[in-house]
């Protein structure tokens, strides 16, 4: 089986001087740690952010990437589901700094137990709505206050969004939610220079879809190992991708180097999906 390398792309100090805000950040594999690894590597001053009782696994993460990288990292608890939590750690990132120019809404939940929409708890329901959608709309509203033209915001939506996941449709409903949200900010803030796009990432290695996997090899009555086959087979490049990669794209989207690219949803699936 193909394997991937998690190291840097290489793509230089493009944002050095710039300050990014990244939600969603205190797992140390996850999407939002590949992604501010990334943008600290190409100089990006970052506020990165989780809720309140993960600031020790936070703070950690700040000091490891600060040191490798020669940035300032400052944590930041934000709960996405409340909008004064959000407009304090905005604030506190913009006071720190005096100056926000990217924004990753890495933040989101796979809420309730599996179910058919017909029967999903409402409950569950909203709350993955919430946190998923609106928790998007609300970091992003905080942000745009304070961002000067030149700005990006970068939404983590999720093939999810594009092909249906039974059993898991309140997660595909918001983030095909994030997905039109992407478009229609990308149309109103235009004029304003600030660039709105999408990730929809497919199989990527984190402790999300190792969860993913055990759950899936437990209801077929499978091993972890051949689960996991089953599921690469289908992947045309073989292999789940790394957080690294997906943050790769998330700096790429950052920086200048995508300057003319607004209101699109990339997909990033190893070939698993190939449609816009």
């Amino acid at each position: 089986m193909t394997r991937a390398t998690d190291t840097p792309s290489g793509n230089g100090r493009d944002l050095e001087g710039r300050t990014g805000l990244i939600t969603g950040a205190a797992n140390v594999r996850g999407i939002g740690m590949g992604a501010a690894d990334r943008l600290a590597a190409m100089g990006c001053n970052l506020a990165v952010s989780d809720l309140a009782f993960r600031m020790d696994e936070l703070e950690a993460n700040a000091d490891r990437i600060a040191e490798t990288h020669g940035v300032s990292v400052i944590p930041v608890p934000i709960d996405v589901t409340d909008r004064g939590s959000v407009d304090e750690g905005v604030a506190a990132t913009f006071g720190r700094f005096g100056r926000l120019d990217v924004v990753i809404n890495n933040a989101g939940t796979v809420f309730g137990a599996p179910s058919p929409l017909h029967t999903y708890d409402e409950t569950d329901w909203t709350r993955t709505i919430d946190v998923n959608l609106n928790g998007t709309l609300r970091v992003s509203q905080a942000a745009v206050r304070l961002m000067q033209p030149g700005g990006s915001i970068v939404n983590i939506a999720s093939r999810a969004g594009k092909v249906p996941a039974p059993s898991n449709g309140a997660y595909s409903v918001s983030k095909a939610g994030i997905m039109m949200l992407t478009r229609v900010m990308a149309v109103e803030l235009g004029g304003a220079g600030i660039r709105v796009n999408a990730i929809c990432p497919g199989l990527i290695d984190t402790d999300l879809q190792r969860l993913n996997v055990a759950l899936k090899a437990h209801v077929a009555g499978l091993d972890e190992e051949e689960t996991e086959r089953q599921l690469l087979e289908a992947v045309p490049i073989g292999r789940m991708g790394t957080i690294g990669e997906i943050g790769d794209l998330c700096a790429f989207l950052a920086s200048n180097r995508s300057s003319y690219l607004t209101g699109q949803s990339i997909n990033a699936t190893g070939g698993l999906l190939t449609e816009a």
